[in-house]
């Protein structure tokens, strides 16, 4: 089994974390990259499902506990209950991506870059575990300890965040410490 790069992109509501995903998927498939992408819908309420009238909703409304849909180059999956983050992580691997992006799922263990728009929003996430990364609106607006382990850009940076993330991908992480707080 080929082990992939995995990211995280955490942050509070409406930070840009989708924007900086969509971003660096463009980026990386341009480069003839596979990119997964796994996003916790944190805005509460179900997700958006296809028309009650497809083949593969009847059968939910029936009581099927999941219902896969099919095509020659598209699978549909929906599935109660939710999974855990591992096992969507091994879902995603049949895709055989070389990276995987996640956006959200604060706690979780994998390496993160974390978007912070104040100070208040980073002292109220600077205590996750294996923060690589801080995007930040504004240096002054967040006044990071730069001087320590974790490595600040602007989240407005884009061909910064090009060289960041073909760095990550390619394993170049010499210059960033990952912090296990």
């Amino acid at each position: 089994m080929v082990i992939m790069n995995i990211l995280q992109v955490v942050g509070f509501k409406n930070c840009g974390k989708t924007t900086r995903i969509e971003k660096w998927v463009r980026f990386l498939s341009s480069r003839n990259l596979s990119v997964s992408v796994i996003k916790h819908h944190g805005h509460g309420g179900p997700l958006s499902m296809p028309s009650a009238d497809t083949d593969s909703m009847k059968f939910l409304a029936q009581g099927s506990v999941s219902s896969i849909a099919v095509s020659d180059n598209m699978i549909q999956l929906h599935m109660q209950p939710a999974l855990e983050l591992q096992s969507l992580i091994a879902l995603a691997e049949f895709a055989k991506p070389d990276f995987l992006l996640i956006e959200g799922f604060k706690e979780a263990s994998q390496a993160k870059v974390v978007i912070v728009r104040t100070k208040e929003e980073w002292e109220l996430l600077r205590h996750l575990s294996h923060i690589v990364l801080v995007l930040a609106y504004a240096y002054a607006d967040v006044d990071i300890d730069q001087s320590g382990d974790v490595k600040v850009m602007r989240v407005d940076d884009d061909a910064g965040l090009q060289n960041w993330i073909v760095d990550y991908v390619e394993g170049d992480r010499s210059n960033e410490a990952i912090r296990d707080c």
